[in-house]
């Protein structure tokens, strides 16, 4: 398989972006639904000994497909004596070595796909860590994963979401497809619109759901606004650490259940708050493990560092993924919500800072990482490998550190960028370095106030 030019990088996702706004999908989808939705809505409600079941079997057929199809699993594997149909037992499974974001990185684009073409629909992961790697995503798994956020909100709801509801994404950039055959809508917001601007479009829109972060839930609260008013009963937040207390006072504030959703670009839904505010890991969509600093796996009741392995992904398999956060998997604990998945608690990510601009305005930290994920996305800047941290030693003044990744960026461009979301009274550096500034190694963060 040859490389990828940056050309050729920046067109494959705007090939796959059009291919997916064909009706056709909207239509699979339909027909998917209705096949599949009593055996989706009731995986949850399985017992451990069916989930685990299931589970190893489709483990097995990941790692023996990734085996075969990806050169990176070929070699790992191929090292410590795999060979083909070796899981039979989760011991089997345990023998398998970890997989870590730099392979992914390094192993762009030959040997983390089987064929150039898988990028066409791909995905981006930064998040809290400031580093891109670029992810090959198979359309099943979007299929699938398009099913799984139907059975999140119906779940999350209390069973009360239906297919005439809507759903406003306040988030990086809209999904794939934006309903199922015309029902199961989907509406978008990105992150970087005022929220003024977003609350007249509730006010408008009436959505009955809304998904978005934390830290911009917290900015449409400090206008006063009571959500309730507008239709909505529930918000989910998602890609920021958040805890119970801070989603009690924005439930309180803005008159609507304020629930979590436990997510990554690499492994999806890993877990799910339910209304009995416990977190359900997501089951179907990932296998998590929990272990320690030297990788010895860890019983239920342990604080450890999260492991997964992404039930969805063919395109590029994530088989025994460190994700890096901390939690523990709850022994023996039971739910009233008829959800039998494992349950974790006490998720803690990384913390992230405001940018506040010279007017007075907090910019939230969600909106940094949502305008460099679409420094793809929007400007065509190719990222993958590239990591980033903004910094604000000032008041009026934000640098921001890069160090390059495959390809070379336009340092004009991404600054330009900045200027959507800051005054253009701010002072923007941008600097080209080898090592960021405030990077040791363990706690990272992307944005970094030191006002």
């Amino acid at each position: 398989m040859k490389s990828i030019s940056k050309k050729e990088y920046v067109s494959l996702r705007k090939r796959g972006e059009e291919y997916m706004k064909l009706p056709i999908h909207n239509e699979i989808l339909r027909k998917k639904l209705i096949n599949k939705w009593e055996d989706l809505k009731g995986f949850p409600e399985k017992s451990q000994e069916e989930i685990k079941k299931w589970q190893l079997k489709r483990i097995s057929y990941l790692v023996d497909y990734a085996f075969e199809n990806i050169p990176l699993y070929r070699k790992k594997y191929s090292q410590v004596g795999y060979v083909k149909g070796s899981i039979k037992t989760w011991d089997d499974f345990y023998k398998l070595p970890y997989l870590r974001k730099e392979e992914l990185i390094e192993g762009f684009p030959n040997d983390i796909a089987k064929n150039i073409d898988d990028f066409m629909l791909s995905t981006r992961s930064s998040g809290s860590s400031g580093k891109f790697v670029t992810l090959a995503v198979s359309q099943q798994a979007i299929y699938t994963d398009t099913l799984q956020t139907i059975r999140q909100f119906y779940m999350q709801s209390g069973k009360k979401y239906c297919e005439d509801d809507v759903i406003l994404f306040i988030y990086t950039c809209p999904w794939w497809v934006d309903n199922i055959g015309n029902k199961y809508l989907q509406d978008f917001l990105p992150t970087t619109t005022k929220v003024d601007v977003a609350i007249e479009h509730i006010k408008k829109t009436r959505p009955r759901y809304i998904s978005t972060y934390p830290t911009y839930l917290e900015k449409i609260a400090s206008t006063g606004v009571k959500l309730s008013d507008y239709g909505v009963e529930l918000v989910i937040v998602h890609s920021e650490q958040s805890d119970a207390k801070q989603r009690k006072m924005l439930k309180e504030a803005l008159n609507v259940e304020v629930l979590d959703e436990y997510s990554s670009e690499e492994l999806t839904r890993i877990a799910l708050e339910c209304p009995n505010h416990h977190y359900h890991l997501e089951e179907d969509a990932c296998f998590i493990e929990i272990i320690d600093e030297d990788g010895n796996k860890l019983e239920d009741g342990n604080v450890g560092i999260v492991v997964g392995t992404n039930l969805l992904n063919t395109a590029t398999p994530i088989i025994r993924y460190i994700q890096g956060d901390l939690t523990k998997i709850v022994k023996d604990e039971k739910c009233s919500c008829s959800n039998h998945g494992r349950i974790i608690e006490g998720v803690k990510g990384r913390s992230m800072d405001c940018i506040i601009t010279d007017t007075g305005e907090k910019i939230p930290a969600s909106c940094f990482m949502d305008l460099a994920y679409n420094w793809f996305l929007t400007y065509g800047i190719p990222v993958h490998g590239l990591k980033y941290q903004f910094v604000q030693p000032e008041i009026g003044v934000v640098d921001l550190y890069l160090i390059e990744g495959e390809y070379s960026v336009k340092l004009r461009s991404i600054k330009e960028s900045l200027y959507t979301l800051l005054p253009k009274t701010t002072k923007i550096n941008v600097h080209k370095v080898d090592k960021l500034p405030y990077d040791n190694g363990r706690k990272y963060r992307c944005v970094i106030s030191l006002i």
